[in-house]
């Protein structure tokens, strides 16, 4: 398995799994390039400062990083969409490349509707899986309205409270998975 744009292999078995890459991730040669990981390495100050000893670097590239479609997709590269079809990322021979690519991971953390399609299939019983929206800044506007406290605020405020949300999000979600019932995951 090599990095890509559509994967990053990192040494921490904790997967973050988006829907796929687009210009950014091109040009860059890296997953989650642009605003996106900029919001995804603030998240992981604050998932690290909560949990340590899970989240052990606030660097992306530490982690598993990879897409729910690995083919780039975005208008900027000629595309009329910048998404996958579902029926695309639900296909059996790309859910294979996800579970292989996710095979060491314990924690895997589905960031957004398209990576939210292969919840299912991914879950296991060695693994944990966490469904929050994409972040984005397209997703963590429609998802965390600001309060009217910070609506007048600057727009890396109100990003960096989204971001905070976000964060919270996951580790509420690996709370409640790791307080479920055991076979209900």
């Amino acid at each position: 398995m090599t990095s890509s744009c559509h994967l990053w292999i990192g040494h921490i078995p904790l997967a973050f799994v988006f829907s796929v890459p687009g210009d950014e991730e091109v040009r860059k040669g890296k997953p989650v390039a642009g605003d996106t990981g900029e919001n995804l390495d603030s998240a992981l100050v604050h998932l690290h400062s909560a949990e340590p000893t899970l989240f052990s670097s606030t660097d992306r590239y530490d982690y598993r990083i990879t897409n729910a479609f690995p083919e780039p997709i975005a208008v900027a590269l000629g595309h009329k969409v910048s998404e996958a079809r579902g029926s695309e990322v639900k296909n059996s021979r790309n859910i294979q490349r996800v579970l292989s690519e996710l095979h060491d991971c314990g924690l895997v953390v589905l960031c957004g509707n398209k990576a939210r399609l292969l919840a299912s299939a991914i879950r296991g019983p060695e693994r944990t899986v966490v469904e929050v929206p994409h972040i984005g800044n397209k997703g963590l506007n429609g998802k965390f309205p600001v309060p009217p406290h910070l609506q007048l605020a600057s727009s890396p405020d109100r990003r960096r409270y989204r971001v905070e949300l976000w964060a919270s999000a996951v580790l509420q979600q690996i709370d409640d998975r790791q307080n479920a019932t055991p076979g209900c995951d």
